[in-house]
C-alpha cells in the first residue's frame, strides 16, 4: 500500500489524535505564550487520551527535558496497551518550502501500521497580544517516538 493510500485510509485517526493536541496547544499559546510538549494516544476502540510528562514536580520544566520523557512514556504505553496511534505536539520553528521560517505547532503522528506524518500549524504573535494562525500543512516524515519499532507486547 502506498503512503498516499495509507494516509487516506487513516485520515480519521490522524484527525482524532491531532485535533485535541492543536486545540490544547493553541489554548496554551493564548493563555501563557508557550507550551511544553504533550501527547495523545488512540486505542483500538477509538478512545483518545491526552498525556504529559514533567521531570520537575513544580512544573518548571524545559521542552528539552520533557520531550524525551514524553517519548519514553508513549513507548511504554504502546508496550502495555492496545494502542493504534500516538501524537506529540511541540512548539517548533519550521521553514516551509520556498517560504521564510515561522513558528508553528507541530503534531507528530505515528500509527501502528507504519504511517508517520508531521502536521504543522504556523502562527505569529500579534503586535498587541494574541496570535494569528496560518494554513496548516502535512509532511510525510520519519518516526521520532518509534513506538512500534521493536517487539510490541
Amino acid at each position: 500500500m502506498s503512503t498516499d493510500e495509507l494516509y487516506a485510509e487513516l485520515k480519521d485517526d490522524i484527525a482524532v489524535v491531532a485535533n485535541p493536541l492543536f486545540e490544547f496547544s493553541e489554548k496554551c499559546l493564548k493563555e501563557r505564550g508557550n507550551f511544553l510538549p504533550h501527547g495523545a494516544v488512540l486505542d483500538a476502540s477509538g478512545k483518545v487520551g491526552l498525556v504529559a510528562a514533567s521531570p520537575d514536580p513544580n512544573g518548571r520544566s524545559k521542552s528539552t527535558e520533557v520531550l524525551p520523557l514524553l517519548h519514553e512514556g508513549l513507548r511504554a504505553q504502546v508496550r502495555e496497551g492496545d494502542l493504534v496511534a500516538i501524537g506529540v505536539a511541540e512548539n517548533v520553528t519550521v521553514t516551509p518550502q520556498g517560504q521564510p521560517s515561522t513558528e508553528a505547532i507541530k503534531v507528530l503522528f505515528e500509527h501502528k501500521r507504519g504511517l508517520v506524518v508531521a502536521l504543522y500549524l504556523p502562527f505569529k504573535k500579534k503586535f498587541l497580544r494574541g496570535y494569528s494562525f496560518g494554513q496548516a500543512f502535512t509532511v510525510v516524515t520519519t518516526g521520532e517516538v518509534n513506538a512500534w519499532a521493536g517487539p510490541v507486547g
